[in-house]
């Protein structure tokens, strides 16, 4: 089609803009003009004919006037098309001048109606000034939205209603929105050469260009005083809620919302929080993280906090770029420095997120291993940066104690994330040790100690970086660490030796020496030093706790020899006086005086060592220390192994080690002597005497200065030393010589010699045992002086000192093992030998070993009358069996083994120190075994373990387990295996649980010497005994068949033995008794030999035996016996039974689940049933669910059937089981809600117990148990709980009631009223918070349409038939939740619901009723139209019909929580609600007045609101008077006057009320208004006269109206009610006022002269008598026809003052009324402009004259002050000539200003003075 010619183009500009001109001045047909013609018109300015655009611009300049009027609508919608469609630049401009200009013309629906076309292609344009300007037309409109409840349907069609349905409008949309956050008011306001600077000084994320855009290039777009501007709050808030909507998806709107997030605004911030927390944008995308880097550098610190908390969420933040470090550098350049741009609470906010976020990249990328080589670097030195920042060591002070305090969090926060970022970077060598340093230094200068915990928290994580095997790296640290082990704590200086401890523990390897001398040092201060430190450094030397510190190494000792170089190095040079002097010139370097500590530590160091590496032992236990000593000391083999390391080793290390002992003993015995005494012993007990025992010879008598210590182990170990080196000692004589002078110097030793002497009689004893084991010893030194040491020590066995019997005891004991020392006098022999028996009875262990050593010398083989010394020895042995600590009876076992044995025994073998040599070992072979004592001994020993007598069952059972144990390489020992076997079988079943493992360690002991037969005999004894049910008891009198104390009679006494059941039975008559208690102790029997049962080996006994499959179940069962020795024993041998324990139990898994259940049940025994839970529990626990399916049920039932089992530890047993079963289900539910085997698990156990055996079940513990349950199952279930949900709502809401506990029943029934609202409230409140409502709650999670279906019935009957206030408010909790979150399933049921409240509102409980009321209006929500009406119909319906106030009260909070819950519901329902709320807010009752007016005021408030309802109002008056209810009618009453009230206020002081409003008003007005007399009528009364005033259009035309109107105010005026008379006349006077038609002064004065003189005296009258006086003088005075006041003053003014002036006592009364009345009565005269002819002074006279009536009783200064003012206006009314012509009337003048100055005179008020000088210049005078 051909373009248009110019010409035709040009004639279409003027014939439009013709038409405009001729409709110009009527706006209407302008209009109509406008909506087809505007848009060609402007469409031309784009035409390619410059005249033509000449043109339309003039004919658009024209019509910008022609539309200057506000009436004058606009066609904005086709503008917006046109814009859309034009791509003329000048059009869209035109276009969106007068868009601006007609959208404010629009009405609010039309103006919403544009968004679509506004929004819809927005992104599409291009040119940024018509871009701007069309934004700011969005921005208009966005304020007129009304958005939808987020995820309901309306907001999820939003988008697409909104015109977004593009993603680029959204997201071009979204951008800009984003941005105008960050616009400010001052950048808004500030004009364009002003922006640059203050973006520069502040900068916001925007641009110049930004800036521009968002103003539209207009400052005054923002402007708050320009007309037609936008409020920037408002538009920032709005576009929030925009954002949070349903128009964007979370990645449009994603960065923008982070932008409003960081506004000051809490209105925008909150709803931005909100959608971020719910936004489910993909943090893990390398989009979106990178997008918020890009934000972070742009956006102001607030919005930074925002994208630093979001990145601190993701992962891939963390991964290593320099996008972090420049993020972080930046920031931090920010807030630091003098000119920081950022400071204060925002600097620390945005450090707090910064630390936090490079918290979050150290954790990660500590969990991801992956060593960053570039970004950790950077980010530890900019962290250091910061902390040298606030100043290093001790930081910078501030003023502000909080921000000191916060920065304190953030230093400390600082120094962790340094330690965390070092841990997973690659450092360098220099830069790691340099920070490594820069810590240690912090940590020992840094003044907060809450700091120091970060510190050491930043060296911990660090360890890692310097676990290496790097040598030199080792020996920077060992340097480093040593420097601060070593530093004095000082002032202000604190010790890091636990961080130095630590680090040398866990960085350097267990064999670096220097790391075992920082641990050295750290234990050195002993007792002083802190427990942590101590604790450091004994872990450092513990080798165990070195394979914890480091699993992944091997462990590798340091090398003993290096060892003790490096510990006892000594160097020659001065000794100074600090240093430890080894002698003259030589002394150790690391062990000055402040070191002393660590000397014996390093010796007992070097010692362990040295055997450790000895015995090549190099997988240590935890009690490595313990177990090394006892291989040491009872192991023989071990004890040869280290003779022969020895042997090899070069013997100079262990002599550098001997002699630094010695030293340490010589120097400084008062410090560690025990560890070098021990170091000493220990070694030379395996030494070579060639080389080592004969060097150190030469230094025996520095042994000798400590034989007066007062430790006894040390003066036993110093005997010992001294034993085995003076024999190679040529000056040991003389040694002996000093020891014997001592001793032989006194009988009785003084206390202070008592020490060295048993120590010197020690020494002698050992070096003559050892010099006889060397063959050293001559005849003729020996015979003297044993003969000396033997007479001595039997002195010392009589003596009282203890200490001398027990040296005494030593040193026979060392001579009697080396055949030496034998009494030569029978008697004397007798004497030991009564004397050791005598101490041995009292428990004393050294007598009894030395009574066996007395039988080893052959001289113990002498026979004399057939007895010999040994067997006498055994036999007072054997006669010890009676003492009853058990400690003893094993010394009497070793002595036993001793004296039948000799040198054949492993006791006397191992109590030899040295290697016998030459004729030494002629004594070894000598003094064997012998035989006949050997067979005799175990005879007796067998025969007595099958004794009653329970002392002497012990006493066997251990004696014998000594002979075995010490003597079982002896053939004698090895033919009696069997028989001892026999025996220990039969202890097994002993009481004692001590002879039970003796005889279980006897068993393993005959076990492991035995042959094949032996072992299948015991193998077949030990099932026999464990499968066994019967035990057979042989019983004498004194057989311990209980326990003391089992069996109490009274008194104190108990039976224990069957001597005592005999006596009992025989006390009561009854033998029954006796068979009674033998089968309780026969049970009591068969349980402990089960309990001995597997004891120390026995279990490894039946691992290799062939078993029967059925003791599998009862094995299993026992394993969780309750008797803890049972479950022990079972549990070994379990254990070494089944190989493969996951193979046998599923081998065997039915038969032993079959027998749990069983025992359950059936087991008469509580211990059966409590095993069998706990045994049950282990079973299932981590198998398939289908290993257990079919007994899953049968589980659960016993299970809960024995939770309320008579015997306590049952039930707890019971319990436990049962929260494993609910434990183990709720845990396939959190993995897999939807697997098969959750699903079965569900549908199985979820019926049982929702059934009377579950929930419902009448036990306590039972029912609670399956709640428990069901809220773990229901919180974890899912969608498997569909079928199941109606169920769980339904209990569980009728258990809501039945938890509660008793005592708040109890209470509520005996509180009163008041106190029981409360209380409502507290029990509803629980009610909604318990966790079984959180469980209806969940349920409710995955409601749909079958979900609902199957609810809907269920829960309207529950409603109507729940009794208990819990499930009341239960089931309205239910029904918001649904109306809340599931509306969308709701419509259907929604009309069900609402009816189930009509009734259910009403509930006598008032927390119920609300409850109700709230659920009721969260259903109206969604409800149809319909059911709204039904619902609010029968609210009012209920009002009207309430018989008392509770009923109105509990509809009033019906309709109070429909206004504030269902605000769109109230407002459709607003002509039914609004009227009700506002007729109901005038109740009688404040409670039903209260709640109506706040329903009132949230949606109206205004008398504008109520001038709309007039004629709903008025109909609910008129049901109101017509009930027969006072309240209703008193209500209807205060409601018409109310509502004349306030449309009086609305129509203003002279508008008048419409006729339709009048006529739905006066009937109600009328009926009302004929109400007997009731309390508050006077506001009904008062307003009848505003109703008069406004309602002219009533009665002028309506006679019948007029009349009727006089009569009720006359009736009204003669009620005969005290109170409400003065009112009454109060209204006459106004109605009298308000009807100029007609002239009522005499019948009002008629009504109110008795009134006018009151019969009592003034201050007699009560309040309301005054009240109708001052009504009735108000009436006399201003009830007069106003058109006969405006006519003829002066008659009025007659009138008036006639009727005043007869009424003198009532102007003494109401002396304020007179006043005012009459200065309204002159005004409204001086008003009229009349002036009287006739001369009026009389008049004026009379009424100056009654103003001033009693004068001298006007004495309140306020009566004076409107005195005065009458006054005033009196002489106002004067001069205006009312009273005739003032010039005329001199006399009166005169009169009256000689009494104004009178009265001015004698005034105090300067006021009043001041307003009677305004009197008297009106008057003229002045």
């Amino acid at each position: 089609m051909a373009a248009p010619s110019e010409s035709a183009e040009l004639k279409l500009v003027s014939s439009i803009r013709y038409k405009f001109a001729a409709v110009s001045g009527d706006e209407k047909k302008l209009s109509e003009a406008l909506q087809s013609q505007l848009t060609p018109l402007l469409e031309k300015a784009g035409s390619r004919h410059k005249a033509v655009r000449e043109d339309t611009f003039k004919a658009f300049m024209s019509v910008k006037n022609f539309v200057q009027p506000s009436g004058v609508v606009l066609p904005v919608a086709a503008l917006l098309e046109q814009y859309k469609r034009t791509t003329s630049p000048i059009v869209k401009q035109l276009d969106l001048a007068f868009i601006r200009e007609g959208m404010s013309r629009l009405d609010q629906s039309k103006r919403r109606n544009l968004l679509p076309v506004v929004l819809r292609d927005i992104s599409k344009e291009t040119n940024s000034a018509s871009a701007a300007g069309f934004f700011n037309v969005f921005l208009r409109l966005l304020l007129e939205i009304k958005f939808p409840g987020r995820g309901s349907a309306d907001d999820i069609a939003l988008r697409e209603s909104v015109g977004l349905a593009s993603p680029a409008d959204a997201k071009y949309v979204a951008n800009w929105l984003g941005k105008l956050f960050l616009l400010r008011q001052d950048i808004a306001l500030a004009s364009d050469d002003e922006i640059p600077a203050k973006l520069d000084a502040s900068p916001s994320g925007l641009t110049k260009e930004d800036v521009a855009f968002l103003r539209n290039k207009d400052p005054k777009s923002w402007s708050p005083n320009v007309p037609n501007s936008l409020s920037l709050p408002e538009c920032k808030t709005k576009a929030a809620s925009f954002l949070a909507s349903g128009a964007f998806t979370d990645d449009e709107r994603y960065l923008p919302i982070i932008c409003a997030a960081g506004s000051a605004d809490s209105r925008i911030s909150s709803v931005a929080d909100d959608v971020l927390k719910r936004a489910t944008v993909d943090l893990e995308s390398e989009d979106v993280v990178q997008s918020l880097f890009a934000a972070h550098s742009t956006l102001p610190a607030a919005h930074r906090i925002q994208i630093l908390r979001l990145l601190s969420k993701s992962t891939f933040a963390c991964t290593p770029n320099q996008q972090v470090v420049d993020a972080v550098k930046e920031d931090f350049i920010l807030t630091t420095g003098e000119k920081a741009p950022i400071v204060g609470l925002e600097a620390l906010r945005l450090h707090k997120a910064l630390l936090g976020f490079l918290s979050w990249i150290a954790r990660n990328s500590s969990e991801s291993g992956k060593v960053d080589t570039k970004m950790g670097p950077a980010l530890v030195i900019i962290l250091k940066d910061y902390i040298l920042g606030q100043g290093w060591p001790n930081p910078n002070p501030r003023n502000n104690q909080s921000q000191t305090q916060d920065e304190q969090r953030l230093r400390a926060s600082a120094y962790e994330t340094i330690g965390t970022l070092a841990r997973v970077s690659s450092l360098e060598s220099k830069a790691k040790d340099s920070l490594l340093k820069w810590l240690f230094d912090s940590l020992v200068s840094d003044p907060s100690p809450d700091i120091v915990v970060y510190i050491e928290s930043a060296l911990s994580s660090m360890m890692g970086l310097f676990k290496t095997t790097d040598a030199s790296q080792h020996r920077d640290l060992e340097v480093l660490l040593l420097e601060y082990m070593n530093m004095p704590e000082q002032q202000n200086i604190r010790t890091a030796r636990h961080v130095a401890v630590r680090f040398a523990n866990n960085c350097l390897p267990y064999n670096n020496i220097k790391a075992r001398w920082i641990s050295i040092l750290a234990l050195a201060a002993g007792s002083s030093e802190r427990r942590d430190i101590l604790e450091e450094g004994q872990r450092g030397l513990d080798p165990w706790w070195a394979t914890k510190i480091h699993p992944e190494e091997t462990l590798q000792l340091p090398d003993w020899v290096e060892l003790v170089k490096f510990l006892f190095d000594s160097t020659t040079r001065q000794v100074e006086e600090h240093e430890m002097a080894v002698d003259q010139t030589s002394k150790y370097a690391l062990y000055p005086n402040n070191r002393l500590q660590a000397f014996p530590i390093a010796i007992r160091f070097a010692k362990q060592m040295f055997f450790l590496a000895a015995l090549a032992q190099n997988n240590v236990e935890m009690d490595w220390e313990s177990r090394l000593d006892t291989q040491i000391h009872n192991d023989l083999a071990v004890r040869r192994s280290i003779r022969e390391y020895i042997k090899a080793s070069d013997p100079n290390p262990v002599l550098l080690l001997l002699n630094a002992a010695l030293d340490g003993i010589r120097d400084h015995p008062d410090i560690g002597i025990e560890d070098c005494i021990s170091c000493l012993a220990d070694i030379l007990s395996f030494a070579p005497s060639e080389t080592i025992i004969l060097t150190l010879s030469g230094r025996t008598h520095e042994l000798l200065s400590s034989r007066g210590s007062h430790n006894q182990k040390v003066r036993q170990l110093v005997s010992k030393t001294f034993g085995i080196l003076a024999p190679w000692d040529d000056r040991a004589p003389l040694a002996i010589s000093q020891l014997r002078e001592l001793v032989s110097s006194t009988d009785e030793p003084p206390a202070s010699l008592s020490a060295q002497y048993q120590c010197s009689m020690t020494c002698i004893a050992s070096y003559l045992s050892r010099a006889k084991y060397y063959g050293r010893l001559s005849s003729l030194e020996a015979s003297d002086l044993v003969q000396f040491i033997s007479t001595c020590s039997l002195k010392g066995l009589t003596r009282s000192d203890t200490g001398i019997q027990s040296a005494a005891m030593d040193s026979l004991s060392q001579l009697w093992t080396a055949d030496i020392g034998w009494p030569l006098q029978e008697s004397d022999l007798n004497t030991i030998i009564d004397r050791l028996v005598s101490l041995a009875v009292q428990g004393n262990e050294k007598s009894i070993h030395t009574l066996g050593r007395l039988a080893i010398p052959q001289s113990s083989e002498s026979s004399k009358e057939g007895e010999t010394p040994a067997g006498k020895v055994l036999e007072k042995l054997f006669g010890l069996s009676e003492i009853k600590r058990t400690e003893v009876h094993f010394a009497i076992g070793e002595a036993i083994a001793a004296a039948i044995a000799r040198w054949d025994s492993d006791s006397v073998q191992l109590s030899i120190d040295v290697e016998p040599a030459g004729p030494g070992e002629d004594i070894v072979r000598s003094l064997r075994k012998k035989p006949e004592q050997v067979s005799a001994t175990l005879d007796k020993l067998i025969n007595d373990c099958k004794a009653t007598k329970p002392s002497l069952i012990k006493a066997s059972g251990i004696w014998l387990f000594c002979v075995i144990q010490y003597c079982s390489s002896l053939h004698d020992i090895q033919s009696r295996l069997r028989d001892c076997q026999v025996a220990f079988m039969r202890l097994l079943t002993a009481r004692d649980e001590l002879v039970q493992e003796t005889a279980s360690r006897g068993l393993a002991l005959v076990y492991e010497k035995g042959d094949k037969s032996l072992k299948s005999d015991l193998v077949k004894d030990l099932v026999g005994s464990f499968t066994g049910t019967k035990t057979q008891l042989k019983v004498e009198k004194d057989t311990e068949l209980f326990d003391a104390g089992a069996l109490p009679t009274g008194e104190g006494k108990s039976i224990t033995s069957y001597k005592d059941i005999i006596n009992l039975a025989n006390e009561v008559g009854d033998q029954s008794l006796i068979y009674k208690f033998m089968a309780l102790a026969t049970n009591a029997a068969t349980w402990t030999a089960r309990s001995a049962f597997g004891r120390f080996g026995l279990s490894t006994i039946l691992s290799d035996a062939e078993l029967d499959p059925k003791i599998y179940p009862k094995l299993y069962r026992y394993r969780f016996d309750p008797n803890p020795n049972v479950r022990r024993s079972m549990e070994d041998i379990w254990k070494a039974v089944v190989k493969d324990q996951t193979v046998t139990i599923d081998m065997h898994f039915d038969a032993i689940m079959t027998d749990l259940l069983k025992s359950i049940l059936d087991g008469r025994e509580w211990r059966v049933r409590e095993a069998s839970c706990a045994a049950i529990a282990d079973l299932i626990y981590g198998q398939p669910y289908l290993k257990y399916e079919r007994y899953y049920v049968d589980i659960w039932q016993v299970t809960l059937r024995v939770l309320d089992d008579q015997k306590g530890s049952v039930r707890e047993a019971a319990l436990k089981l049962c929260m494993g079963l609910s434990k183990t289900l709720v845990s396939q539910l959190q993995e897999n809600n939807s697997s098969s085997s959750a699903q079965a698990m569900i549908a199985q156990v979820l019926p049982f117990l929702l059934s009377d055996k579950g929930i419902e079940n009448s036990v306590a513990e039972v029912k609670y148990m399956a709640i428990s349950t069901v809220l773990d199952v229901v919180k974890n279930g899912g969608d498997t709980l569909k079928p199941f949900i109606t169920t769980i709502i339904t209990h569980s809401l009728g258990l809501l009631s039945t938890v509660e506990p008793a005592q708040v029943n109890y209470y509520y029934q005996r509180v009163n009223e008041e106190d029981r609202e409360g209380l409502d409230k507290l029990r509803s409140t629980a009610a909604t918070r318990s966790p079984l409502f959180e469980c209806i709650v969940n349920c409710l999670r995955f409601t749909d349409e079958g979900v609902m279906s199957q609810l809907a019935p269920q829960l309207v009957a529950t409603i109507k038939s729940a009794l208990g206030l819990q499930t009341k408010i239960g089931c309205s909790e239910v029904l918001s939740t649904l109306a809340l979150r599931h509306s969308i399933f709701l419509a259907p049921y929604n009309a069900m619901f609402v009816k189930s409240l009509h009734t259910q509102i009403l509930d006598r409980n008032n927390e119920v009723s609300k409850a109700y009321a709230k659920s009721a209006a969260y259903l109206l929500r969604s409800a149809s139209p319909e059911t709204r009406d039904r619902y609010t119909n029968r609210l009012v319906d209920l009002y009207f019909a309430a018989e008392d106030d509770t009923r109105r009260q509990k509809v009033a909070d019906a309709v109070l929580a429909i206004a504030k819950i269902s605000p769109d519901a109230f407002a459709d329902l607003e002509t039914r609600l609004l009227p009700f709320a506002y007729f109901a807010k005038l109740d009688t009752d404040d409670y039903v007045s209260e709640s109506c007016e706040a329903a009132w005021s949230q949606h109206a408030g205004g008398n504008h609101t109520v001038k709309r309802y007039v004629s709903e109002i008025a109909s609910l008056v008129s049901k109101g008077l017509e009930t027969s209810k006072w309240a209703l009618q008193h209500g209807a009453a205060f409601t018409v006057a109310a509502m004349v009230t306030a449309l009086s206020n609305a129509a203003g002081k002279d508008g008048q009320f419409s006729e339709s409003d009048l006529q739905h008003i006066w009937p109600v007005l009328d009926k009302a208004l004929s109400l007997k007399t009731f309390k508050g009528k006077e506001r009904l009364i008062a307003a009848y006269p505003l109703f008069i005033s406004h309602g002219k259009k009533l009665w002028e035309s309506n006679s019948t109206v007029s009349a009727q109107t006089k009569k009720i105010a006359i009736r009204e005026a003669k009620r005969n009610n005290d109170e409400y008379r003065p009112y009454a006349f109060e209204a006459l006077a106004d109605y009298v006022a308000a009807r100029e038609d007609l002239d009522m002064h005499a019948e009002a004065v008629a009504l109110v002269s008795e009134y006018l003189t009151p019969d009592s005296e003034a201050h007699k009258l009560t309040e309301s008598e005054r009240k109708t006086v001052d009504a009735a003088l108000k009436t006399a005075m201003m009830a007069y026809n106003r058109p006969r006041m405006r006519s003829t003053p002066a008659s009025i003014l007659s009138d008036v003052v006639a009727v005043v002036e007869g009424a003198k006592e009532a102007v003494s009364i109401a002396k304020d009324t007179l006043f005012v009345n009459a200065l309204d009565l002159f005004d409204e005269a001086a008003q009229s402009g009349v002036v009287t002819n006739s001369d009026e002074s009389s008049l004026a006279m009379r009424w100056f004259r009654m103003l001033l009536h009693d004068e001298t009783g006007v004495v309140l200064e306020s009566q004076r002050a409107a005195r005065a003012k009458a006054l005033f206006s009196f002489a106002a009314a004067w001069r205006k000539g009312i009273f005739g012509v003032a010039d005329g009337q001199g006399s009166l003048k005169e009169e009256t200003q000689q009494k104004l100055i009178q009265m001015k005179t004698v005034e105090r008020s300067l006021d009043v003075q001041r307003l009677l000088d305004q009197a008297l210049q009106k008057l003229g005078d002045r």
